[in-house]
Order: C-alpha cells, then structure tokens, then sequence
C-alpha cells in the first residue's frame, strides 16, 4: 500500500469565530467550512439551506417544446420510448419516467443498451429495432448529447427524439426535437451539476407545470439514489434533492428499495448518503456490469414484495460476482508485475489483458490508483484485436490531457481530469505506452501523489459530542462534500486488539489528556507495524455511534503513520528512486545525498537479520527506520544492494524482504546498483 500525500490544513480559527458569529454555527464547522474555502456569510448560508428552492424547471433550455412535445404524444396515443442507461443513474431516470408517464396513460416502453454488447448511448440498430416497434417517440435519459448521427437516423426513420442528459456538451449539439441538458452554452439554468435523474427530475416537473413537490413525494427517493449513484456534486440542488430523498428513503413505499436495504443491512429508520454509495448503488450498477440492467429496472418497478425480494437477491448475487472478477483482474495485475517487477517504476501505470471485464475494469482502476498511489490504465482486449481501457488519476494529473496529447494511436477517448475511458489497436499498444511516459515526463519531473485533504487538526479539547453532534449541519455527504477528515497527532498507542479473527483492529491511544478508541478497518495485526507506546499521527473519519442508549465517538482511521515522518522529504525521494530505476538523468548533487556509505548498509541489514526478514510493504519498514535519518531513496537503494550481493531477496510486489543464507563476506562495491551510482557519479563530474 503506497503512503499517501496529507494536504494540511490552514489554522483558521479567529476568522472561523468571526463566521461562526455571523451565521450562528459553531467554531468547530465554521473551521471546516473555511477550509473547504466558504468564507462568507452568503457562502455558508447557501450551502447549509436544506430548503427546496429550485429554478423553474422551464429555465433549461427547450424544456418547453419537450413538454408540448410528450404532451401531444401521450393525446394522441403515440409509442414512446424511454431509452436509458445501465448504470444506477440511468436506471433511476428510466424508473421515474416510465413510472410517471404509465400513470398518464401513456402507450410507453423502456429500452436499456446491453453494456457488453452495444455499449454506451444511442446506436442505430437499437433505434431501427425501435422504429420496427411502431415508436415514434424517443426520450433518452442520462445520455443521448453526443450522438449526432444516431439522432440523425432516427430522423431518417420517421422518429422524433427528445434528449435528456447531464454530459459534457460537444462543440455540436445534436438536431434533436428538443435536447434537455444544463451544459449547454445557451441554457440559462444557474445550476449546473444535477445528475442525469436530476434533468428527468425536473422534466417531470415541468410536465407538472413545474410542480415540485409532488414529484418529490413520489419520486424523491429514487431520485436521491441516482444523484450520489452518479457522484455528482452535493451542492445547491443535489444537496436538497438527497435530503429530501433520505427523510422518504426512511419509510420508502417502493418494494425494490426496500428490499435492496435490507439485503444492504441499511438501517432503514436512519439511512445517509453514505449507505446508499456503498449499500444500494453497488447493487444496482452490479445489475448492468455483471448480467442485465433491466433486472434493476424491473426491481424498483416491482409491485409485489415476491418479485422484489427474488430480484434484490438477484442484484445481490451479481454484486458478488463483480467482487469476484474485481479480485481475479487485481490478481492478474500482480501477476504480470511478479513477472516484470520494472512496471512498478513507471510514472502511469499500464496493464492489459484479454477478456477483462469492461464493466469491472473502472472500478479496479480506482482501486490500484489508491493502492499504488499512481496514475493508471487498464485495458481488455477483445477477440478483434481491440484494447477498450478505462483510467483513473490522482489530482493534478489530467488523464483527458494525457489522451489527447495520445490521441494520434486511439480509436476514441473521452472522460475528465481524473476519470477517463478510451480504446485502440493492441498493435498501438506500445507506442501509445510511450507516448503516455513522454507525455508524464514531460509535465513532471516528479509525479503527483495519491492525496487526502485535510478538514482541521484535533486537538484532545475538539473531542466532544457537541462538536461531532454539530457535524451533522454538514450531511448529507458525498462529492465535493465528503465526510471531515480530521488530523489526530502525537497520540501514543497503549493497546492493540484484533477483532472479527484479525480481520480489523481496535487501538487503545492516549491522546493528549484523552484515553480514546479507535478503529482500524481491513487491517490485521500481521499488517500493523506499530507497537504499544509507539507515537503516531493518524488521519480518521469521526462520527457519532448509540450503543443502550448511550451516545459516544466512532472514530475510524483512514491513515496512519509515525509522528516524526516527514511527507515533503519522502516523496521527494521517492521520485528520485524512481528516476534512478528508470535510468533517467539525476544531478550529482542528488547523487551524492542518494549513495549509501557501509555504516548505512550495516543499519539496514542488521535490522532484517534481527527480524529474520520483514513480511509487508516495504514503505512501512522504512517508516519504522525513519529515525536512522536515511532518506526514502538511500534506504531503497541500500535494499538493493543488498540484494545485488543475494543478502537478501525482496518480492517483485515490494511485500516481503527474505534473508539469503549465505556465509561468504561480500563486497558491496560489486553491487551492481553501486556500480551504476558510483559510475553516474563520475559521469556528472
């Protein structure tokens, strides 16, 4: 697991008790909200109002002629057409649309594209297979903005098409009957980030004459679930719409949702964002990654609890299965490090391999970028030759920069800053791959690094219910409002408990004046480095938790390391080290602070030898020698040496060091890692 990059915070706290003051919050919020630069009184206010205020659903653009459009439709018994999508924002939008026009009277169906088989949006045999149905009306949900020759057809055939879609808009809009989206440059609209089930959201309204609640009474939950499904931002609007949709989601009349909680072990008396991001989303988008999205299209349509509890077990059975492949493509990635253990070094990370998952390729992405902490790409290559890939970056790396400037070798690319999907010939593989390391090198000498962004540091007087309880202003939580990180420093670890047969710990640690619990997830006592009365610095999530009608903390680590660690040196080092690997050029005077001396190398192998070698990462076992004052590089290199002369051997996943037997002397000056330094060196001069 790679260290990862702590961004302090500032000390705000007079300017956080002159706004607190102003909009009568506590200091304690005043603080984070500052820190996530709302510094005004207008600022906080309009954030923290959980009343519905929405625009007029007819400020987006050609709302209008899609209303009188679907009108006139469902007067004169026309076949329409909800065309959706397989993730969990397009399945709600479906859900609600179909749901609302049936209870018109309308002659409507609902078509979802197969993920693995037609892919992404509108495609012209799905539109002729339409038009074959007699439909002479197409709305789509959650896509339908960039497919001007799809739209094109459908005109050819006699159809209209009325787009609805939250995407990116093109420099071309397409010739549709009416194309509903706030991005595009003429849309007056002020809020710009509603999901796609937030746009169908406020269509329906519109066709109420622009009657919100109503539709939030029927609607509410289900579109709630849809706006964090999309990971859209929670501000303005989604932060209103997802309120609103937890107070319904709390006693939901919709059998599908229902029993998806329950399968989800969500509690339905107190749901948050939280529990539908990582309980009920997961479920519904498994149903369009691992099998049939119109299975969870049927489920929140479900009108008996028979059905529902049949196809939530379904859904849940498919989420298994994505699980499954996610851990079987993770396994291959090792492998193929195992096998070229230099892959490690690059600065964006590549791996392909035939009939990988495309619907489970994204999210493995993320995954190996917080593990890694490096930019990557995964790809799947097909039977024709075709590597579809799927990428995920940390921040300030732009991976839609990366693509374009890589553009000349792919078939077709899109995505944002730090997501993006793409795909090319396997025989452009390589060069691609070269143009992606010249692009990186290039733009950083050193790369950026996997980051948290801190809220505010603790101190033991913070620990209170009243100011964890005063946290709540802040919820629901989600993009661009995530749950506070708080930084806890100096706090020494008294007791340390495996629970659940060591699949998590719980630490003991003194915290100033304060004797306070901790939690740390996923983590075995094999994987914890620390021992009692070591100090550390620890980043964690802190909530409140009701046990017999008693009120305490929850506190959850999300990072952990010693409390003389120095981050800036680190990575700075690190980068170097990795420089050095991929034979890049280093000036002599990096040179001379990199190269070990023997006292240095004795410090290091006297520790494996005591510790008959070390069974983790290799970043923790320098966090425990940090206070030998090495840098991260000399350490990495002296491990190398070490290596070199088969003192050592260290696994090509970097997450075990064995000792060798041996019972020669060895001169470390044959190393072939010296030799490179020492020959480098002299080059430089």
């Amino acid at each position: 697991m790679a260290m990862k990059y702590w961004n302090f915070p500032k000390q705000n706290q007079k300017q956080a008790e002159i706004l607190a003051k102003e909009c009568e919050i506590s200091p304690f919020v005043a603080e984070i909200l500052i820190n996530r630069n709302m510094t005004s009184y207008l600022q906080v206010q309009d954030f923290l109002n959980q009343e519905i205020a929405f625009e007029s659903p007819f400020v987006l653009a050609d709302m209008d002629q899609a209303v009188k459009r679907i009108q006139t439709a469902i007067d004169n018994c026309e076949r329409i057409a909800i065309y959706g999508d397989y993730d969990c924002d397009g399945v709600t939008s479906t859900v609600i649309l179909y749901s609302y026009l049936t209870c018109l009277g309308a002659d409507v169906i609902y078509y979802i594209p197969s993920r693995s088989h037609e892919g992404y949006g509108l495609n012209q045999t799905a539109i002729q297979s339409l038009s074959q149905q007699q439909i002479s009306l197409i709305i789509t949900v959650d896509n339908g903005i960039s497919a001007i020759e799809e739209v094109q057809y459908s005109n050819q055939l006699g159809m209209d098409i009325i787009i609805t879609d939250h995407h990116q808009v093109g420099e071309k809009l397409p010739e549709a009957y009416a194309v509903i989206n706030p991005h595009r440059k003429d849309c007056p609209s002020k809020f710009k980030y509603l999901a796609g089930v937030g746009v169908v959201f406020k269509l329906i309204a519109a066709m109420e004459g622009g009657d919100y609640h109503s539709i939030l009474e029927q609607f509410g939950d289900i579109v709630a679930v849809g706006t964090v499904g999309d990971i859209v931002p929670l501000i303005g609007e989604n932060r209103a719409l997802v309120n609103y949709g937890l107070n319904l989601l709390a006693h939901t009349d919709n059998l599908g949702l229902y029993e998806l909680m329950k399968i989800a072990a969500v509690h339905s008396h107190t749901p948050t964002s939280q529990d539908i991001g990582f309980g009920i989303v997961p479920r519904i988008n498994a149903a369009g990654r691992m099998g049939n999205a119109l299975l969870a299209v049927r489920l929140l349509l479900s009108d008996t609890q028979t059905e529902a509890a049949e196809l939530a077990q379904e859904l849940n059975t498919f989420n298994l299965l994505r699980k499954e492949q996610e851990n079987g493509i993770l396994t291959d990635i090792q492998r193929q490090i195992s096998e070229n253990p230099e892959k490690m070094y690059d600065r964006v990370l590549t791996f392909y391999q035939q009939d990988w998952h495309h619907g489970v390729i994204g999210i493995v992405s993320s995954k190996v970028l917080e593990f890694y902490g490096k930019p990557n790409l995964l790809m799947s290559l097909d039977k024709d030759g075709v590597l579809t890939g799927s990428g995920r970056s940390v921040e300030f790396f732009p991976l839609h920069q990366l693509l374009t400037a890589c553009e000349s070798e792919l078939l077709r690319y899109g995505g944002h800053k730090q997501a993006a999907g793409f795909s090319l010939k396997l025989e452009r593989f390589e060069r691609f791959k070269q143009l992606v390391e010249q692009y990186a090198a290039k733009h950083f000498l050193v790369m950026p690094n996997f980051s948290y962004h801190i809220d505010k540091q603790l101190y033991a007087d913070d620990l209170t219910l009243e100011n964890i309880r005063a946290l709540s202003l802040l919820e629901p939580f989600g993009a661009e409002n995530q749950q506070p990180l708080f930084l806890l420093s100096k706090a020494v670890i008294k007791q340390i408990t495996p629970i659940s047969e060591n699949k998590h710990l719980r630490l003991k640690l003194q915290f100033g004046s304060l004797e306070i619990s901790a939690m740390c997830f996923r983590t075995s006592t094999k994987d914890f480095l620390y021992t009692v009365e070591d100090k550390v610095d620890f980043l964690a999530n802190i909530s409140l938790n009701y046990y017999k009608n008693r009120e305490y903390l929850s506190i959850v680590v999300k990072d952990i390391r010693p409390s003389e660690f120095v981050q800036d040196q680190f990575f700075y080092a690190k980068g170097y080290y990795e420089m050095f690997r991929r034979k890049e050029p280093i000036k002599k005077a990096i040179l001379d602070k990199i190269i070990p001396n023997r006292d240095e190398v004795a410090i290091v192998y006297r520790y494996l030898k005591k510790h008959h070698g070390f069974q983790n990462d290799i970043d923790l076992l320098f966090s425990i020698l940090i206070s030998t004052g090495m840098n991260y590089c000399k350490f990495r290199l002296i491990l190398d040496i070490l290596s070199d002369v088969n003192l050592i051997s260290i696994s090509p996943l970097l997450n075990e060091i064995q000792l060798c037997v041996t019972d020669k002397k060895v001169d470390l000056q044959t190393a072939n890692t010296m030799q490179q330094l020492i020959s480098r060196q002299a080059q430089c001069c």
